[in-house]
């Protein structure tokens, strides 16, 4: 399990620390509960945040935000491994968090959709687009170590059974 602590500042509402974990396994995010902003960092999580005052694990930058959308949309539309269950899960401790509100459609362009983020989008809504983009770049980043662990397998003779 991967915890996630996404802090941020700068938008709409009060500054907000968002809690989150990812399965590796199933490949859900569960995105868990929002509440004060907090400098400190909560016990084994990976702070996302875009305030560069505080120790962090990586810096959401605004020219991310449109990476952000198409991973919370991927995530959203996504089924986890059990071929079921959803890839994306908001608790109701995190409802105000859900970003969907805040973006508008702003057409189609030469390489795919094209989005649009309300004035009044909130901190908890950026926490959650952020924190999107990262668990789909842990699952990509998963996939190449397990690819790099199956080649490294075959180089020193092991079988592989397709």
């Amino acid at each position: 399990m991967i915890k996630i602590q996404a802090t941020f500042i700068g938008y709409g509402g009060l500054p907000c620390s968002l809690f989150s974990a990812i399965d590796p396994e199933t490949n859900i995010l569960a995105i868990s509960a929002e509440s004060d902003y907090r400098i400190e960092r909560r016990d084994d999580c990976i702070v996302i945040t875009n305030d560069t005052n505080i120790p962090r694990d990586s810096l959401f930058i605004d020219s991310e935000m449109m990476q952000a959308i198409s991973a919370f949309y991927t995530l959203k539309a996504g089924v986890a491994v059990d071929g079921a269950s959803p890839r994306l899960v908001i608790s109701d401790r995190a409802a105000r968090s859900n970003p969907e509100s805040a973006i508008e459609k702003d057409g189609i362009g030469t390489s795919g959709p094209k989005y649009r983020i309300s004035d009044s989008v909130t901190c908890a809504q950026i926490a959650a687009l952020a924190t999107c983009l990262y668990a789909i770049n842990a699952d990509t980043i998963e996939r190449a170590i397990a690819m790099t662990e199956a080649f490294e397998e075959i180089a020193v003779g092991g079988l592989i059974t397709i």
